[in-house]
């Protein structure tokens, strides 16, 4: 029975010949329903009839080619209209995710206007000015594009820090004013963060003013604190109800005023500590930041409380007083402070406040921090938090003769948790810069992130440390600042030999340092009549295969000169992708004359023979040229 129905099957097929060029669509279906009749025969019993539908095991063949044409024109159709012009707006944020530096994604977004409307939102999330004419052209395009304003959440300002007291000034006046013309046309409503990062206050106190009546979310201030202090009656002490505020004292202000300039008896700062103590209670950051060899005294802020508070910094300032000899010790009272706050998860300390020997008496059951920045002795004073630590900034360069790597990574070996870390080394020889590594890479097998400077020499070289960082095999991002060595390589090449030993990285970034000047002088080292301070950085980003090999590596260089006699710095940009496959691989190969001059320069086994076989073609060509030289001489005589 089974060949009676497999004969009537074919049968058909055979009287039919068109239905044999049927799409293989229709001879998979037929397939899928014969085998199912016959495994429905194989379990029935020979004496039940059973009545084949030899109609629907074979449709027809106009039906199915109709069925196919619609959905290969469908097909077409779709393909057709999917384009980034009609692209979801959560798929452009998601590309846009993929960007890392801002100029790419500003690229992107002038694609159209609809790509541009929907990744506003990120490229203009995080606005930083540095000049002041950037001050008053983007300031007055956010004051006229409400659209793109409405995105703005951070802005941070750096007019002219590096210029001197004269366009200082100049750009402080430029850019308070562009800052309070723009906050009072009520375009930047979405702001929340403000920082102004310059060696002077604000020139227009005013600007605090518009800020805080314009811009409703504002509620993490950072300014700076030069040689003019603020004000009685500043704008910068009017503010109510703030989420953090940073004050960062400049070197103007450690050479001009007192050490007791933070004391409440002082109207300026008494102003100060009202507005943080008594109208702002609800503080997650406060930070008090300076670098200078004479800290400043800030006794007062230990008498505040901020019950969530999260993260808490201090420079070079002075927050313990003094000790009474001949009364109770009072070094506690910054102790009091920190135990009073345990939700503190980010500190940040440098040497001229928290003592070792005061930080190993907190009490272990309030600190849980997972960020912490210091000296290698707080951090080994604060035992009790080793093992919720995530992130370690150590703010002064270790010597290598003072403090050995063995110590180093001990202390890192209990940080089980740590998964970034920034340390700057001053090695004292070329040997030391291979065990360093090697103890860090066994004292913390789950880095991802870290951050090495060396801006003295002796220094790391290229070839040794990318060979020794393989043993971090969860390093992701890298960031390399170094002294580059006369005949080392240069950021291109130093880059793709890191890129090729360390494929795992995802980005990473190269510095050369500027070598420093040996001897001192008694002006500024850019008046001299030669240049000695040239900076190169690269920022790299690695792009592997589906089997982890590299194959790309897309650069962006930034290189600053110096030039003599005073003249200023200039900066030279370039961007380029390198392709770090193998020679000969099939992506890599080029036709035509590029393809020949390359696989003749190139130093691999292809390109030995190929220049073997050029210089043997040059050698049969001068015997030609000799033999027919030497015919046409006999024929003559």
């Amino acid at each position: 029975m089974l060949a009676l129905v497999e004969s009537q099957i074919f049968s058909s097929d055979a009287h039919h010949p068109h239905r044999m060029a049927a799409p293989q669509v229709s001879n998979s279906r037929i397939d899928d329903t014969l085998k199912k009749t016959i495994t429905e025969l194989q379990h029935a019993t020979s004496t039940k009839p059973i009545s084949l539908p030899l109609v629907s095991l074979v449709p027809s063949m106009p039906s199915i080619r109709a069925r196919a044409q619609g959905q290969a024109h469908l097909e077409r159709k779709l393909r057709r209209k999917i384009s980034l012009d009609t692209a979801p707006g959560d798929l452009l944020l998601e590309i846009a995710g993929f960007l890392d530096s801002k100029v790419d994604l500003f690229n992107f977004c002038l694609t159209n206007n609809y790509i541009f409307g929907n990744i506003a939102s990120i490229l203009y999330a995080n606005v930083v000015l540095t000049t002041s004419e950037q001050c008053t052209t983007t300031l007055q395009m956010l004051s006229r594009r409400p659209d793109i304003s409405r995105h703005v959440r951070e802005l941070v300002i750096r007019p002219g820090s590096k210029k001197s007291l004269n366009h200082q000034l100049l750009d402080s006046i430029v850019a308070s004013s562009a800052i309070r013309e723009c906050a009072i046309s009520f375009k930047l409503d979405a702001l929340s963060r403000f920082s102004w990062d310059c060696d002077e206050l604000p020139y227009f106190d005013d600007m605090w003013f518009a800020l805080r009546v314009c811009c409703p979310r504002l509620k993490f201030i950072g300014t700076s604190l030069g040689a003019a202090p603020p004000a009685l009656n500043s704008h910068l002490f009017d503010f109510n109800d703030l989420r953090g505020f940073t004050l960062m004292l400049k070197p103007g202000f450690y050479e001009n005023h007192p050490e007791m300039f933070f004391e409440e008896y002082r109207p300026v700062s008494r102003r100060l500590w009202e507005m943080l103590m008594e109208r702002c209670p609800n503080l997650e950051e406060l930070g008090i930041d300076g670098m200078s060899s004479f800290p400043t005294e800030v006794h007062h802020i230990l008498d505040g409380r901020w019950p969530k508070l999260r993260k808490f910094t201090l420079g070079d300032v002075v927050v313990d007083r003094a000790q009474n000899p001949f009364g109770p010790p009072s070094q506690t009272s910054f102790i009091e402070f920190l135990e009073a706050h345990p939700l503190i998860e980010d500190l940040s300390l440098s040497r001229a406040n928290g003592h070792h020997a005061q930080l190993s008496t907190v009490d272990p059951s309030t600190l849980k921090l997972r960020a912490f920045s210091g000296t290698l002795e707080q951090l080994q004073a604060l035992s009790h938090t080793h093992q919720y630590i995530e992130s370690v900034t150590f703010r002064e360069s270790m010597q290598t003769r003072e403090v050995t790597s063995l110590v180093v990574a001990g202390l890192l070996q209990r940080l089980t948790a740590l998964t970034k870390l920034k340390i700057s080394f001053t090695l004292h020889s070329m040997y030391d810069s291979c065990n360093l590594l090697k103890s860090l890479i066994s004292s913390c097998p789950n880095l991802r992130h870290l951050e090495l400077i060396c801006g003295h020499r002796p220094s790391f070289q290229i070839d040794p440390f990318s060979k020794t960082i393989r043993g971090f095999s969860k390093l992701r991002v890298l960031h390399l600042s170094i002294v580059r060595y006369p005949g080392d390589e240069d950021l291109a090449s130093g880059a793709a030999k890191i890129a090729m030993t360390n494929p795992r990285l995802e980005k990473f970034t190269l510095t050369f340092l500027p070598m420093k000047c040996p001897i001192s002088f008694p002006f500024y080292i850019s008046f001299l009549p030669f240049s000695l301070r040239t900076k190169a950085s690269g920022s790299f980003t690695l792009t592997c295969d589906d089997h982890g090999l590299p194959v790309s590596l897309r650069a962006f260089e930034r290189r600053r000169f110096v030039w003599p006699m005073g003249l200023g710095c200039s900066y030279r940009t370039k961007r380029y992708i390198s392709d770090l496959r193998p020679a000969g691989s099939p992506g890599r190969s080029r036709k035509g004359l590029k393809g020949l001059a390359s696989l003749l320069s190139e130093n691999s086994a292809a390109g030995e023979e190929l220049r073997m076989i050029v210089f043997c073609g040059f050698l049969l060509c001068l015997a030609l040229w000799g033999f027919l030289v030497n015919s046409r001489g006999i024929g003559r005589a």
